[in-house]
């Protein structure tokens, strides 16, 4: 009596009242009633079907979130899936073979529906939102099964009323995935087509499976008698079915994983090793591939001899940049190689054709500047060594260029800033001649000399 009057045992048993989960007679029968229903396949789900599958198409040919959105609303899809896992986890094999059947009407129907759509519609590139859905990963797998759980767990409680459902039909998006596998076989890609199908048979598993361990964990009453033999072989065939689905899944997440470590490695070793003050990057491009990645650049600036990137080449691996090719395109085989480059994001994007025209400018300026300071550079060494020749109290020689507007020649001028440092002082007559001097030597009238 002690125990049970104990702050701690009230402590715990209230703990355990607000996270069981709902499994009263009539919670059983509302949710029995509700997944049932939703397992049926009638004319006006027929007519809601076809209309969640061209919303979808039209969205996903548009590009447009919003539109997606809504067709995973509208759509029936979850029903069946949900039914089949609860006629499971009941022994309700009637349900089950029901919820097959129409599964497999509504999944060719929506494929037939969307992939004649796609073979009509004159837009035929492939966006963001379609594109999202050819590649799924192990993220997909969780976020079907939690959704799914949710999605049972809402139906057996007074939550069946509120937005868990909803949600739950946009986080593991059925319908989308089924109209880009019938963009893929419009257009022949057969690639889309397999990494859609993989992605709406991940949600349809895991939703399914997500029902039918609730309902087993919730103690649903059995439909039929379920002999010893059936239970055993679905100890088995269920951990089969999830360890298929999941296997290819958590391979393509290793992959996204090793190529966002890749062009994290990739764009260190740029900004450290390459932009070096003497070099700016036009352009580059990573592509991740296991044992045989390569990372090219458009560079400008002081060429590249085959010992500097043989040297390039061996820091990389300090990067982690571990058998990856290094291509380094200069001059004319830059310009070729950035035309190439921006000639394939021109395909995808063609909003951006003014602002890779603005990108050739910029690298016709940029390697113009660095051939002007590379000119003066040598200019300014040359005029120092030939100072120093004369006079070997010189020290330090700089030498700058700027140019002034002339309106009555109504043209830029020219202006040379020359400064020397002596270890000692010059004359004013040594001032005056070096500036003489200078006019010659550099071919301008507009040349001033000063002493540090």
């Amino acid at each position: 009596m002690r125990i049970k009057n104990s702050r701690t045992y009230r402590i715990i048993k209230y703990a355990i009242a607000k996270i069981r989960l709902p499994k009263d007679a009539e919670n059983i029968r509302i949710t029995t009633e509700n997944i049932k229903s939703g397992a049926v396949l009638t004319g006006v789900n027929l007519w809601v079907l076809v209309g969640a599958v061209f919303i979808a198409s039209l969205g996903l040919n548009m590009n447009s979130t919003a539109v997606v959105i809504g067709a995973m609303l509208i759509s029936p899809l979850m029903g069946p899936i949900m039914g089949f896992g609860f006629g499971l986890g009941t022994n309700d094999f009637a349900l089950m073979n029901k919820s097959i059947r129409n599964f497999i009407i509504m999944v060719v129907l929506s494929v037939a529906a969307s992939t004649l759509f796609f073979w009509v519609s004159p837009l035929k590139t492939a966006g963001s939102e379609l594109l999202g859905r050819t590649s799924p990963t192990v993220y997909d797998v969780l976020i079907a099964f939690f959704g799914g759980m949710a999605g049972i767990i809402a139906g057996a409680s007074k939550l069946r009323s509120g937005n868990v459902v909803p949600g739950v039909a946009i986080a593991t998006a059925l319908m989308p995935p089924l109209c880009t596998m019938g963009y893929g076989i419009s257009h022949l890609n057969w690639q889309y087509t397999a990494g859609a199908f993989y992605l709406f048979m991940i949600n349809s598993v895991f939703i399914a499976l997500a029902t039918y361990f609730i309902v087993n964990l919730l103690r649903y009453p059995h439909v039929e008698f379920s002999n010893s033999g059936r239970q055993k072989k679905l100890k088995i065939i269920i951990p089969v079915i999830v360890a298929l689905m999941i296997a290819p899944s958590v391979y393509l997440t290793y992959h996204i994983v090793k190529k966002y470590f890749y062009e994290q490695y990739a764009t260190k070793f740029m900004n450290k090793e390459i932009l070096d003050g003497k070099h700016v990057i036009v352009t580059s491009k990573m592509s991740y591939q296991l044992g045989n990645s390569q990372l090219k650049l458009v560079v400008v600036g002081e060429p590249y001899d085959s010992l500097d990137e043989v040297n390039l080449k061996k820091k990389m691996k300090s990067y982690g940049l571990l058998n990856t090719k290094l291509t380094i395109y200069q001059g004319n085989d830059g310009r070729v190689a950035a035309r190439e480059m921006f000639g394939a994001l021109d395909k995808d994007m063609e909003s951006t054709r003014s602002s890779i025209k603005d990108i050739y400018l910029t690298m016709d300026s940029i390697q113009q500047q660095l051939n002007e300071v590379k000119v003066l550079d040598s200019l300014q060494a040359s005029i120092a060594k030939e100072i120093k020749n004369s006079d070997s109290t010189l020290q330090r020689f700089s030498l700058r260029r700027t140019f002034s507007f002339n309106p009555s020649k109504n043209r830029n001028d020219t202006l040379w800033y020359a400064v020397a440092g002596y270890s000692t002082a010059i004359t004013v007559k040594h001032r005056f001649d070096m500036n003489e001097w200078l006019k010659i030597r550099l071919r301008s009238p507009n040349v001033v000399f000063s002493e540090e």
